[in-house]
């Protein structure tokens, strides 16, 4: 059995998402999939993963938004579900589609907080490449428009040390007090959840840059 996805089953899931993201937040739109994506596809040539497995479980991994379920936790479980239907006619095994479900399932903070964690190497891919695209630059920026788009009232200060970060409580409900507690309650955490060599790598260089950004934030908002 092949361990790698064909051009035209990559393409027509592709489509699929591109266009079932169309009203998506701009946090999550079909660019926040082709990062993760392509940043799934890097680690998994490196720790050995399945293709096969790895690429649509990016590609369907937030298929259903946030604004679709009840409780934001609900929108990985949605996605592995609708995205398990989508492949039944595209020339993936019972078992290749389970692994896809599975890989999603743990894919998301949600699904740690629940005690969730990936059982396959495919899912440890699939959630470090998912959480990398949360910290470092492209995480700052992401943030921020996830705020907005969910109507957090304002920014936020810098009341804790980004270098020794109190440990915030994450909503699953909604969205956080601000995007600034965002990080407090969440991405500065998670380089030590990274699962893989290559995702930890990645991490402790965009962690610092938060951090920094974090600082100088501080320091602006002091002036």
């Amino acid at each position: 059995m092949s361990d790698d996805i064909t051009p035209e089953q990559e393409k027509r899931i592709s489509d699929f998402v591109r266009e079932r993201l169309q009203n998506a937040d701009i946090a999550h739109g079909f660019d926040h999939v082709e990062y993760v994506v392509n940043m799934a596809r890097k680690i998994a040539l490196r720790e050995g993963a399945n293709l096969k497995i790895v690429i649509p479980a990016a590609y369907l991994h937030d298929l259903v938004s946030r604004e679709e379920v009840e409780r934001y936790d609900l929108h990985t479980s949605e996605s592995a579900a609708e995205g398990k239907r989508f492949l039944k006619d595209m020339g993936f095994s019972a078992d290749e589609i389970e692994k896809i479900g599975d890989a999603i399932m743990t894919s998301s903070y949600e699904s740690y907080l629940k005690g969730e964690e990936p059982s396959s190497l495919e899912a440890r891919v699939l959630r470090d490449a998912d959480w990398l695209d949360a910290i470092g630059a492209r995480g700052i920026a992401r943030v921020f428009v996830f705020a907005g788009h969910y109507g957090c009232p304002k920014m936020g200060m810098v009341d804790w040390n980004p270098e020794h970060p109190e440990k915030l409580e994450m909503s699953v409900s909604g969205p956080d007090p601000s995007p600034i507690y965002h990080f407090f309650s969440k991405l500065l955490w998670q380089k030590d959840l990274m699962q893989t060599d290559a995702g930890r790598a990645e991490a402790e260089k965009r962690h610092q840059f938060m951090v920094d950004f974090l600082k100088r934030y501080k320091e602006e908002c002091a002036l």
